[in-house]
C-alpha cells in the first residue's frame, strides 16, 4: 500500500507547500488539521452507521499521525524532512513528464523522416520513372506490367475459428498484363477477373507495425449470444470480434503513412483505394505479400 505524504493527508498541494515560508505554512496546516477533524470526528456519524463510524475513526488516526509528523512547534526536523520529500516529489513528476515528452519527440522526428523520405521517393518516381533503376525483375506501384504477386487475406486469416479449414481459403493473387492492367483472382476461386477500381497505394514491412488493432472490427453472428452471457457475468471470450480488410485513413496515416514504400516485396502489407462501394475514410489492406513474380510474362 502506498504512504502518503502527511502533507498530501491534510490537504497541502506540493505548489503551496513550496510558496509558502515555514511559519504560514505551519500555520495553514493548523488550519487544515482542526477543519479536517471537525469532518472526519466519529461522533459525527448516524449512531446505527457502525460501519461509517469506523471509516471515520481510521481517518482521524491517519489525520493525527499527519499532524505528529508536521508539528512545526514540537519536531521542526520532522516538518522540514517531509516538507524536502513532498516538494522533490513533485519536481521529479515534472522531470519524469518531460522525459516522456522528450522521448514522443525523437519519435515524431523519426516518424517525419521516414515520411519525409517516402514522399522523395514517390515524387522522383513519379517525375523521372526513366531515372529509376530498380532492377528488371522488381515490381513497384510505378511499374507493374507483367506482374503477379500472391496474397495472404489478413481478415479471413485472423476470422477462422476451426483448425478444420482448407489450405488456400486465405489466399488471393493479383496480375498485371503487358499493359499494366489488373486482374483479381479471389480466395478459393479458379479464375482471374479484371478490375479497374482498385488503386494500389505502396507497402508497408509487417515488422514496422502492429496491424491487426488498427483494422476495423464488427460483431460477428456466432458470437452475439456469448456477448448476452458476458454481460451476464459469463466469463469473457478473449476472441470477440472479426475483422475487416479496412482501417480508418486517420490510423492509416498516423501509424502505416511512414513507413509506406511503393515496392511490391515479399513479407509486407499492400495496401490499397477502392472507389467502389463507398468506402468513407477508409483505406484497404489487400493482404500480406507472400510471393512476387516480377518481370515475366502474365
Amino acid at each position: 500500500m502506498k504512504i502518503k505524504n502527511p502533507f498530501e493527508t491534510l490537504g497541502i498541494a506540493p505548489s503551496t507547500a513550496r510558496a509558502l515560508d515555514g511559519k504560514e505554512l505551519f500555520s495553514l496546516i493548523k488550519s487544515s488539521y482542526r477543519a479536517l477533524l471537525l469532518i472526519y470526528h466519529p461522533d459525527r456519524s448516524p449512531l446505527h452507521d457502525q460501519v461509517l463510524k469506523l471509516q471515520k475513526t481510521q481517518k482521524v488516526a491517519e489525520i493525527n499521525l499527519a499532524w505528529e509528523k508536521l508539528n512545526h512547534d514540537r519536531n521542526p526536523a520532522s516538518f522540514d524532512h517531509y516538507r524536502t520529500l513532498y516538494i522533490r516529489k513533485r519536481g521529479e513528476g515534472w522531470k519524469k513528464a518531460i522525459r516522456h515528452l522528450q522521448q514522443d519527440v525523437v519519435l515524431l522526428q523519426q516518424s517525419n523522416e521516414l515520411l519525409s523520405q517516402g514522399y522523395l521517393q514517390h515524387i522522383l518516381k513519379s517525375c523521372f520513372p526513366e531515372q529509376q533503376n530498380d532492377g528488371a525483375h522488381t515490381l513497384s506501384i510505378f511499374n507493374l506490367q507483367n506482374g503477379r504477386f500472391g496474397i495472404q487475406d489478413i481478415a479471413i486469416n485472423h476470422n477462422v475459428r476451426s483448425l478444420n479449414w482448407d489450405l488456400g481459403t486465405n489466399y488471393k493473387e493479383l496480375k498485371f498484363d503487358a499493359e499494366g492492367r489488373m486482374f483479381y483472382k479471389l480466395p478459393c476461386r479458379k479464375r482471374f477477373i479484371q478490375v479497374n477500381f482498385i488503386r494500389l497505394l505502396g507497402t508497408v514491412d509487417k515488422d514496422k507495425i502492429d496491424l491487426i488493432p488498427l483494422l476495423d472490427r464488427v460483431v460477428p453472428q456466432d458470437l452475439v449470444v456469448q456477448q448476452e452471457k458476458r454481460k451476464k457475468g459469463y466469463p469473457e471470450n478473449a476472441k470477440c470480434f472479426d475483422v475487416l480488410n479496412t482501417l480508418p485513413i486517420e490510423k492509416f496515416r498516423r501509424h502505416c503513412l511512414p513507413f509506406l514504400k511503393p515496392g511490391i516485396t515479399e513479407g509486407a502489407f499492400l495496401f490499397s483505394l477502392h472507389r467502389r462501394p463507398p468506402q468513407d475514410n477508409r483505406i484497404n489492406l489487400e493482404g500480406l505479400i507472400i510471393r512476387v513474380h516480377g518481370g515475366a510474362q502474365v
